[in-house]
């Protein structure tokens, strides 16, 4: 027998549990407060009501009172039966109750609630203890990780593999940076620096195909995803300051690579440090102006790329927003826009 309150589907979405942790949950005492908490959980559709069933209101088969005297197991057979059905729409009725859908409700709200604290405190918060072990305690740390995880020789293979080739390919993209390049077949240029950049701008399309907030949950990748992360990043900032050596798109690539990444892990931590590599090639930008060893399209950003990401974050966030009260950067005729600019953008967003 179906209920009267239709039933419901629960999915919880990741990149919402920082915004449920600052939920007072102490409104949930009043039936205001949590309507409007559940009303949250509707528009966000992390709860989604499902199509009423068929209420099945018909009761037992009962004997016509021609038939001859029952026995006493028949008897019970079918008291048993209008018990039951009488018990069974009793919890129908109660459970349509004005007191039983905000009871409802209410245990939804806590359980979301306590899903975002889980998986905010507790669930992260083991990866992040095996991953930023204090390095006096190394020793002992990597012990206890390992009897809680044993790494098998494929594991470690693996993780060698990547990790060498990190280092490979970023000190290839270095020396090639470094060396001048080689003459083409007409006496031009080669194109040692277009591979390069090459190599990141195929990373940008990688990014950018991903669904919005790909990286958010940090506490389901492995810890070996995320030192690649960290050693990716730590390698684009380098490349990404005008002295680095790298060639101006190359440099504009790597800032536009390092933007997707940090929109894509969703954390206020990754855009400020986003926002900081930014400030700091503008002051280097600044200081060659005054230097007067400036080059053309130095420090700056392609505009399409960090509007389209801008926006993204936007949507995500379930801005409604009218596009004309928004802050933009100034756009250059060749489709640019200063890193500084962009900075400030991000910073006020």
């Amino acid at each position: 027998m179906a209920l009267m309150i239709p039933p419901v589907k629960l999915k919880w979405l990741e990149h919402l549990n920082s915004s449920w942790i600052t939920e007072d949950s102490e409104s949930i005492a009043t039936r205001d407060g949590v309507s409007v908490l559940y009303s949250k959980l509707l528009a966000n559709k992390e709860v989604v009501l499902l199509p009423q069933q068929v209420l099945c209101l018909k009761g037992p088969q009962l004997p016509d009172f021609e038939r001859e005297s029952l026995s006493s197991d028949e008897q019970e057979h079918y008291l048993d039966a209008l018990l039951s059905s009488q018990l069974a729409l009793a919890k129908m009725v109660c459970s349509d109750s004005p007191f039983a859908a905000a009871l409802r409700k209410r245990v939804l709200v806590l359980q979301r609630i306590f899903y975002a604290l889980s998986n905010k405190y507790h669930d992260k918060g083991k990866v992040k203890q095996q991953q930023h072990s204090p390095e006096s305690n190394s020793g002992s740390s990597d012990l206890h990780s390992v009897s809680e995880r044993p790494r098998s020789s494929t594991d470690a293979l693996i993780e060698m593999g990547v990790r060498t080739g990190l280092s490979l390919l970023f000190a290839l993209l270095r020396q090639s940076w470094m060396m001048p390049p080689p003459p083409g077949p007409g006496g031009g240029p080669g194109g040692s620096i277009n591979l390069c950049n090459d190599v990141i701008h195929t990373a940008i399309d990688v990014v950018s195909s991903l669904p919005p907030l790909s990286l958010a949950n940090e506490s389901k990748i492995p810890p070996m995803g995320l030192d690649c992360l960290a050693q990716v990043t730590t390698f684009l900032k380098g490349v990404t300051m005008p002295n680095s050596g790298a060639d101006i798109l190359g440099r504009r690539l790597a800032s536009e690579l390092l933007l997707g990444l940090a929109s894509q892990r969703g954390s206020l931590r990754y855009l400020l440090e986003w926002i900081e590599m930014a400030l700091a090639a503008a002051a280097v930008v600044s200081t060659m102006e005054q230097n007067k060893v400036l080059l053309s399209q130095e420090g700056l950003i392609g505009y399409d790329c960090f509007m389209n990401i801008l926006i993204q974050m936007r949507r995500s966030l379930g801005s409604t927003a009218d596009r004309s009260q928004w802050r933009e950067p100034t756009r250059t005729p060749d489709g640019l826009c200063s890193l500084y600019e962009a900075a400030l953008c991000l910073f006020e967003e």
